[in-house]
């Protein structure tokens, strides 16, 4: 069979194809030798290979259909059966969003003496909801099923994009592991209370619907459905703690790494707070006279909704809220009740993820004052009274607070359901004097897990060993449950009786976690 060209330019939606046979074939040249993945009878999504021939690529394949018009602040519509061939050879749109992202990475980039100009902004679209998938080139004629990790990306809920140069899965991929990125719906797109409408997270809707067609599809990815790690940092790993407490997150995967997040341990999601602000949005854009004000929203371009919600969202963290269809009840609660879904861990922080964030002469007693009780403040400043540098201990202080701890307990509970928990404390500080003043930050692990060092990163030899010990841990513990390998310094399982974990940094190593203490005052109940 023949097809014309024009039906495998780069669409939103699948190509439609009208075909004589169930049987589909691509005998296009320029197209025929490149990688393949037929989702079913009647459908084939074609790649491209990396350079140096080891991964396989498939960039910007719709998991649902594109969420405007009746679709903003609706769930995600699952995509209607393809049929024919999809060219997946490039990057979609980001979802909707202002420049969050693209400021933090110009500040990390000048903090270590790059050029903030080489950062640039993403295009953005609602029509946002794609995947990325990388996967091992097949050179076996009975190949194995391999393990999945699908990423979900960070951002405070309201930036990010699955394909930040710090995610790009091929160097991954070529540890023997399918890995996939998905975008979710963000900001007042993907987080919107409003008393007109029923559901609030649609952004967590839409990690479900990504988890859900990588589930469908299985097969046809080569991967095995009983090894599906989904992954995630910051505000992503955040979102895992719902996935992995909500209903329609069970079954869709296994096992969990969860990287630098936690601080949803102590959202109550409370959603008459985030009703108030999602009504005052409404007024500023539209006006409070209106019969139908989601009906009025949805007729704004997106573009005017992002700069109303710029302005009126300036000071909203945008979490997930209670809204009885995705979250039935706080994290903590579901915990406690012993409902949580059962799964392997591997989870961890940074030495200092709020260090970039403290002001040069940090108030201390304020904060304290703010996060804890009267009593376990004095306790808890009388614990950091070693250190010398103001910015470095409230820097602890939070970092337990928000990271640690959380983490901590976390693990704890996983142990205590009978499957296994992983704790890791990352401690790598790049080279050299701006580093210094970085420490192990927010994020800093993630050019070693995808093994993507920017330019501007000070990158010798113990970082690209660290790359190499870091991928193969992840590795291993997405394909075993379990990190642990011949030649790798031994990381022990933690549990209530052995609260060991592994220090990953110029050295490895196993202890109790320094922060310890701290978290006997600070830690989620």
């Amino acid at each position: 069979m023949t097809l014309s060209y024009k039906c495998i330019n780069r669409l939103t939606v699948y190509c439609l194809i009208l075909m004589s046979s169930v049987s589909l074939a691509i005998d296009i040249p320029e197209l025929s030798d490149r990688p393949q993945l037929q989702i079913n009878d009647n459908a084939i999504i074609v790649g491209q290979k990396s350079e140096d021939r080891q991964t396989e690529s498939f960039l910007g394949v719709p998991f649902a259909q594109p969420p405007i018009g009746e679709g903003r602040w609706a769930p995600p519509r699952p995509m209607e059966a393809p049929t024919g061939i999809y060219k997946a050879d490039e990057f979609p749109a980001a979802c909707m969003q202002g420049d969050h992202i693209t400021t933090w990475y110009k500040g990390v980039a000048e903090s270590f003496g790059g050029d903030p100009q080489l950062i640039t902004h993403p295009r953005v679209n609602e029509d946002c909801l794609y995947l990325n998938i990388w996967r091992p080139v097949n050179t076996s004629d009975s190949p194995q099923v391999l393990p999945v990790i699908v990423y979900i990306h960070g951002g405070s809920n309201k930036g990010g994009w699955s394909y930040e140069p710090n995610y790009i899965g091929h160097k991954l991929s070529a540890k023997g592991i399918i890995v996939i990125s998905i975008a979710y719906r963000l900001g007042v797109f993907g987080f919107f209370s409003h008393p007109a409408i029923e559901q609030s997270n649609f952004g967590l809707l839409d990690q479900i619907s990504a988890l859900q067609w990588v589930n469908n599809n299985i097969v046809a990815l080569g991967g095995d459905a009983q090894r599906i790690t989904v992954m995630g940092e910051s505000s992503g790993a955040n979102n895992i703690d719902y996935l992995m407490t909500s209903p329609a997150g069970k079954g869709l995967f296994s096992r969990v790494i969860h990287q630098s997040g936690g601080s949803s341990l102590t959202n109550r999601g409370i959603p008459a707070v985030h009703l108030k602000v999602g009504t005052s949005f409404a007024h500023q854009a539209i006006g409070s006279n209106v019969n139908d004000p989601i009906a009025a929203l949805r007729k704004l371009s997106a573009e005017e909704i992002l700069t109303t919600s710029t302005r009126v969202f300036k000071d909203h963290y945008f979490d997930p809220v209670v809204d009885g269809h995705s979250v039935l009840e706080p994290i903590m609660d579901t915990i406690k009740a012993d409902k949580m879904h059962s799964f392997d861990l591997l989870i961890g922080s940074n030495n200092d993820e709020w260090l970039m964030y403290t002001d040069a002469q940090p108030d201390i007693d304020g904060w304290l004052e703010r996060e804890v009780a009267e009593p376990d403040a004095a306790a808890l400043k009388q614990m950091v009274t070693n250190e010398t540098d103001d910015r470095r201990k409230l820097d602890l202080l939070r970092t337990a607070k928000y990271y640690v701890c959380p983490s901590l307990v976390l693990a704890t509970e996983v142990s205590s359901l009978d499957r296994q928990a992983w704790v890791y404390h990352f401690t790598r500080q790049r080279e050299g004097k701006l580093a210094a003043t970085m420490g192990a930050y927010h994020g800093a692990e993630l050019p070693y897990i995808f093994d993507t060092h920017d330019d501007w990163l000070p990158t010798v030899g113990i970082d690209h060993r660290l790359t190499n010990i870091m991928q193969s841990y992840w590795a291993n513990f997405a394909a075993t449950g379990n990190p642990n390998q011949s030649g790798l310094a031994e990381w022990p399982r933690y549990n209530r009786d052995s609260q060991k974990v592994q220090s990953i940094g110029d050295t490895l190593y196993s202890s109790v976690h320094g922060s310890k203490p701290l978290c006997d005052f600070l830690s989620p109940n």
